[in-house]
């Protein structure tokens, strides 16, 4: 919301808006753009009399502010349909899918195309950090969006990518999430091969076919598609990898022909993944290849991925978005291969309504496998979700400790901070995961050492 936000101001709008207290780093970033912003919601609200009124999916039914904007017939869209009709309607659509790697992904892939010299807009669900925003507006015929499989709103139920009509689609892969919007991983496939019937004929997906939901959808169907990933056998694929401390190298494979060299500064086979998608799409564009060789060693990511908050005393913290067990252990594994600490120490806030649950509780405790330490909690309180189908922690903290790790098991800010500030020394990675605000603790704990 935030990131249409700032698009729909450069384009020359009158923006303001209300939600809950905003954290690190939107919090900053509305600011920033000067836009009206009101702390919570009321009904007082409507006095700003707007043109267009636009309700985000966190918003329910009961929102006496939303119900009435619609009782008295206010133009309103939701998000998705708002990005669709101000930034992609007419336009070039690039999407970017898949449960994992999307943010990245995405500002990569437009971070490629406008400086190789494309008129490309951006919506991000982050903050892109070359450009220290969320939103890109050049009033060019491409747009790069991000496409979230999560519902729409409270008035339309269907997934958000189902409004963003591709001409190009980046799917990276699929895996089980978002317990609250589909049943099984079944349910959740259905959304993608619905979202893969909104292409044409003409239009292009680039495949992580490394995923096997991917690759199943991609085999089995009617639409044209090219695949990427890092495993040799893809149509683009990387070669010759090596992971350095100045980040990764690879060469760059189409069909099979060398494209040359290149620095990712990004680390991981997950990332690597990503780049491999970003310049399929770059390439498929037009952007000459010698311009992306150059322009990726500069992308700079974006914010809470891996997002360094300090290097001192021989410690260093990392803030990360991270909830799912998957990016949870490529994000760690990937940064103990980086920093090749003494010690990698890992923060979890059980935060998104799917972390809560029971579904992924048996693979947390091998998505810590690259700790030493792990530091879990606290758990919200979710009357939705009943008590037989609630995460246990105490569960994943007894398998770790059966893995010889240290373990806690954390019930409020104060206790991580005690905690950290105790055992927390020279020579160690701190690796901070979670989808909310995490009580601002990767920056108190920095301030500390």
């Amino acid at each position: 919301m935030a990131s249409l936000a700032c698009l729909l101001k450069a384009q020359g709008h009158l923006v303001s808006g209300c939600d809950k207290p905003l954290y690190s780093p939107m919090k900053e970033f509305v600011e920033s753009l000067k836009i009206d912003f009101y702390e919570g919601h009321s009904v007082d609200h409507l006095k700003i009399n707007p043109d267009v009124v636009v309700i985000g999916n966190a918003i329910n039914r009961e929102n006496e502010e939303a119900k009435i904007f619609i009782e008295k017939n206010y133009k309103f869209y939701s998000m998705a349909e708002a990005i669709y009709q101000f930034a992609l309607k007419d336009r070039y659509s690039v999407v970017v899918a898949g449960t994992h790697g999307k943010t990245t992904t995405t500002a990569l892939t437009s971070y490629l195309f406008k400086e190789s010299g494309i008129k490309t807009n951006m919506i991000l669900g982050g903050i892109a950090k070359n450009y220290n925003s969320s939103s890109l507006w050049e009033d060019g015929q491409v747009t790069v969006v991000e496409g979230d499989e999560y519902e729409t709103a409270f008035f339309d139920k269907e997934p958000k990518f189902l409004h963003y009509a591709p001409d190009l689609l980046i799917l990276n892969n699929i895996e089980m999430d978002h317990l609250d919007n589909f049943r099984d991983e079944n349910d959740l496939i259905k959304a993608f091969e619905k979202l893969l019937t909104k292409l044409k004929s003409d239009d292009m997906v680039l495949g992580g076919t490394e995923s096997p939901p991917v690759k199943k959808l991609l085999f089995g169907g009617k639409v044209k598609y090219e695949s990427f990933g890092i495993s040799g056998g893809e149509v683009w694929s990387a070669m010759e990898i090596s992971y350095r401390k100045e980040g990764t190298f690879f060469r760059l494979l189409y069909k099979g022909k060398d494209l040359g060299k290149f620095l990712s500064p990004l680390y991981g086979p997950h990332n690597l993944r990503n780049a491999v998608g970003a310049l399929a799409a770059a390439i498929h564009l037009g952007a000459p290849v010698h311009t992306l060789k150059e322009k990726l060693s500069k992308f700079k990511g974006v914010k809470r991925r891996q997002e360094v908050i300090i290097e001192k005393n021989g410690i260093v913290i990392i803030d990360d978005f991270g909830h799912h067990p998957t990016a949870i252990f490529e994000t760690t594994k990937a940064l103990r291969q980086r920093y090749n600490p003494e010690r990698v120490i890992v923060c979890w806030e059980p935060r998104s309504f799917t972390c809560q649950t029971k579904l992924h509780e048996s693979k947390m405790p091998h998505a810590f496998i690259y700790a030493n330490t792990v530091l879990m909690g606290p758990l919200p309180s979710n009357p939705k979700i009943p008590l037989a189908e609630r995460i246990d922690l105490n569960n994943i903290d007894q398998a770790l400790k059966a893995l010889v790790k240290e373990s806690y098991v954390c019930r409020s800010e104060e206790e991580y901070l005690k905690l950290l500030k105790n055992i927390v020394r020279e020579g160690d990675l701190v690796i901070f995961f979670s989808s909310g605000s995490f009580f601002n603790l990767p920056k108190k704990l920095a301030e500390s050492i």
